[in-house]
């Protein structure tokens, strides 16, 4: 797991990763240094396209790319929004899928925090999001 991920991240929360052959949406925990979730060993040591680490207030993001620059690295928090125009926010509430939900270790719905701006041609573009829950179920 990069480095960044286990130093920015919530110490547990929810860990939602795509690889290019599965989408894990799994309760994390941090332990002892590492990402501890349901099946993590059968990913370790794969590297997901995308993966996001969050919480309630914070998330954590990493995109790999083919980009001599690397990967795009994110940390957004709930406090950040709180000193943006609340014009520029928007809440959306999105369902999980149930089979995701059903075993109740997840939640039923996750939270989009949209950031948007305005463009130098006074369009509302989005800037970016981040990913919540209203609150965090034990992950055992």
């Amino acid at each position: 797991m990069d480095s960044f991920l286990l130093e920015n991240a919530p110490a547990r929360g929810y860990f939602l990763a795509y690889y290019p052959d599965a989408l894990v949406f799994e309760p994390y925990e941090m332990k002892d240094g590492m990402l501890w979730f349901a099946g993590c060993e059968a990913y370790r040591g794969q590297t997901p396209r995308e993966c996001h680490l969050f919480d309630e207030s914070k998330e954590c993001r990493i995109v790999f790319r083919s980009h001599p620059r690397g990967p795009v690295r994110l940390v957004l928090t709930r406090e950040q929004e709180r000193q943006m125009d609340p014009d520029l926010l928007f809440e959306e509430e999105v369902l999980v899928k149930p089979e995701y939900a059903s075993d109740g270790r997840r939640p039923g719905t996750l939270t989009i925090m949209n950031r948007y701006r305005y463009s130098e041609y006074d369009t509302l573009t989005l800037e970016n999001y981040r990913l919540a829950v209203k609150t965090i179920r034990n992950p055992k």
